[in-house]
């Protein structure tokens, strides 16, 4: 999903189809991710000359089968808009918002790209993003799920292509041989965790390291059992006790997670899972669809529950977006063909790819996988129903500020305006956590040492954006 100031493209099918490597930039220092004041992005209008009309498209997106099925919806597009090629640019999703500021700075051309909900913000207040209202006018307001799209200051500039929710993948096999029961509460994970590290492997798979699955992970701790980041209103709200409660939970639980967990990011941990090393792994649905293709012999000794961290029933729920740079030079070619993927046919094929992990938004769309004829479907049905059971309660730290109010999760729709600063990578989160993990801190000290940078971030914020208005809460 990321971007490349350089354009390496290479054919790997018809002359129409292009995957740019541009692997360079992965080796590059980070770069600031707060883009410049002054945005090099401007509104181009199409461009009129004879010739094709070229759309980058950015994708983390790397599943082959994936890639091959867009590969196939483009050379179908293609067929029915000849002066237009699409170049498919493929990027991994931890050097995605770095990799797109480098190819700004550049001047390249970004035009269709998957967006990280940490950048939106500041994205859209240096005019990096095109509004796409007319596209949802045009499919229908009323189609799209709740929360769905990314809305600030009244525009859309980013539209949904799935969602992921998140579960607990657990082995049934060996809690069974443990003498446990599948968990229903948080003091049955860390009994379970305790019990089934042992002989290489290891109880749960946790992300400890400097980034965003970090956060996503901790912040399920953190929301169910009654605390958040910030009040719907903006006020810090970490400093309740219950963020040092959902602190210290995760402390114990993640005794029992693989040596070199504070490095890892999405990917590591599910490799530990996939391989066995790891009894309990927190994912969406594409860890299903990878247990069935690379460990056949698993799936069937596996379940997924809902995180049972606390009492408020709430989990992570991850929105995969599109966007279109302000600066592109095909702006109506890019808006047509970005219409034309996320509707009908086309939506449901891409989505199911991964049924169960690419829940599409489209409420006209939505319920298809669930019929679909395919062999995962048929065999394992029942993990993407409970997906889709989940789905009215997710939420995710950089999207819906203050969700939690009186213990009780009621999804907030406004995006804190300050979530680069916050969680941007390194975050302040996800550095107290590794401060607890690797340097053995007091949770109480690493905890309140957040909330003074969570206090000190926010009014530098605020003190910079002295026209900003706190939204009322309940309004987006």
């Amino acid at each position: 999903m990321e971007t490349q100031s350089t354009r390496s493209i290479t054919a790997i099918a018809p002359s129409v189809f292009r995957l740019a490597a541009l692997c360079v930039l992965l080796a590059m220092p980070g770069c600031a991710m707060t883009p410049p004041k002054q945005s090099t992005a401007r509104a181009a209008p199409s461009a009129t000359r004879a010739g094709p009309q070229v759309i980058p498209f950015f994708t983390t997106e790397s599943d082959p089968q994936q890639l091959a099925l867009l590969q196939k919806l483009i050379v179908e597009y293609q067929r029915l808009n000849p002066n237009v090629e699409v170049d498919i640019v493929m990027a991994s999703p931890a050097s995605r918002g770095r990799r797109l500021l480098t190819a700004l700075a550049s001047g390249a051309d970004l035009g269709i790209f998957e967006i990280e909900p940490t950048l939106m913000p500041n994205w859209v207040s240096a005019g990096y993003l095109l509004p796409l209202d007319d596209i949802v006018r045009d499919i229908g307001a009323s189609d799209f799920a709740d929360g769905s799209l990314f809305q600030y200051d009244g525009r859309v500039y980013a539209l949904p292509y799935a969602v992921s929710v998140y579960g607990l993948w657990v082995r049934t096999d060996l809690l069974k041989e443990a003498g446990l029961g599948v968990p229903q509460n948080y003091a049955d994970v860390l009994a379970a965790a305790q019990a089934l590290t042992r002989g290489g492997v290891y109880g749960i798979a946790l992300p400890g390291g400097q980034n965003i699955a970090t956060l996503n992970y901790f912040s399920t701790f953190l929301w169910q059992n009654g605390g958040d980041y910030f009040s719907c209103d903006g006020k810090v709200t970490f400093g309740e006790p219950a963020a040092l409660e959902a602190i210290r939970r995760w402390q114990a639980l993640s005794q029992y997670a693989p040596p070199g967990f504070t490095t890892w990011d999405y990917r590591e941990q599910i490799d530990a899972y996939l391989k066995g090393q790891a009894a309990m792994a927190m994912y969406a649905g594409r860890l299903g669809v990878q247990l069935e293709e690379t460990s056949p012999q698993l799936a069937d000794r596996t379940t997924v529950i809902f995180p049972p961290w606390g009492q408020t029933q709430v989990t992570l729920g991850v929105w995969s977006r599109f966007a279109i740079a302000a600066g592109t030079r095909y702006q109506k070619e890019a808006k047509d063909f970005l219409r034309w993927l996320l509707t009908g046919d086309r939506l449901y094929r891409y989505d199911m790819v991964l049924p169960g992990h690419m829940i599409p938004p489209l409420r006209s769309v939505r319920a298809m996988p669930l019929n679909d004829a395919s062999p995962y479907v048929r065999r394992h049905r029942d993990w993407i129903q409970s997906f889709y059971d989940w789905s009215p309660y997710v939420n995710h730290p950089a999207m819906n500020m203050g969700s939690i109010r009186a213990g009780r999760f009621e999804r907030s729709a406004t995006v804190p305006p300050w979530v680069q600063e916050v969680f941007g990578a390194p975050g302040i989160i996800d550095t107290m956590l590794q401060e607890i993990a690797l340097r053995g801190k007091s949770p109480e000290i690493a905890w309140q040492d957040a909330v003074r940078k969570l206090e000190q971030a926010t009014s530098a914020w605020r003190a910079s954006h002295p026209n900003w208005i706190p939204p009322k809460c309940g309004t987006p």
